[in-house]
């Protein structure tokens, strides 16, 4: 795959998946709100700098960490109104290819998978609370949500959803524990604060 491919996925595309379902949650309703929440610019700011970009091999003359910023500045841009139901579309295809990759890279270099971590928390929330007839269109979304059901009583539940989560994942206690644990700050917090309690760890 291609360098200038993998820094869209794994910046620009996951970005959106990530903050999806957990600005969905909230009721938030276009991307430029969202990131003018400070706890979730922070999020992405800390995704990209600790877990996205650490995977990446950097194309010269063209810094990572620039492309992040320029992802974020688009985000911010309040005459394009992208909606947050829009990002909810099709996250089972979604992200096998914008996040899963990095988790199983971050956990090869025995990096940082939290942020990614409370971003599938949020959409396993999002599954298992938002009522089928309101969710955003996902041809396995029934599939996935009977999974996240069973994840409010026992979040690793969800992890056994293997059109998403690989078997590397799955064995994984390091993300098994990450997953867990924001997923428990959801239920107890919800989005933004849960956010806010990760970014002061």
């Amino acid at each position: 795959m291609h360098d200038w491919e993998l820094y869209k996925l794994r910046m620009l595309n996951a970005t959106h998946s990530n903050m999806a379902y957990l600005m969905a949650l909230e009721g938030v309703v276009y991307v430029d709100e969202a990131v003018a929440i400070p706890a979730v610019r922070g999020y992405l700011e800390q995704f990209l700098a600790r877990e996205a970009i650490p995977t990446l091999t950097e194309i010269p003359g063209h810094p990572a960490e620039e492309y992040g910023r320029t992802v974020l500045g688009r985000y911010t841009n309040t005459g394009v109104r992208d909606q947050i139901a829009r990002l909810c579309i099709d996250g089972t295809a979604k992200f096998p290819s914008f996040l899963i990759p990095t988790i199983e890279r971050q956990l090869e270099l025995d990096g940082s998978v939290d942020y990614a971590a409370l971003a599938l928390a949020g959409w396993a929330r999002y599954l298992a609370t938002v009522p089928a007839t309101e969710r955003a269109h996902d041809p396995h979304g029934d599939q996935a949500a009977s999974f996240a059901v069973r994840s409010l009583g026992d979040p690793q539940a969800f992890l056994e959803f293997d059109q998403v989560f690989t078997p590397r994942l799955r064995e994984s206690t390091r993300f098994g524990e990450a997953f867990a644990k924001a997923s428990q700050s959801l239920a107890a917090n919800g989005s933004v604060d849960a956010i806010d309690r990760l970014l002061d760890d």
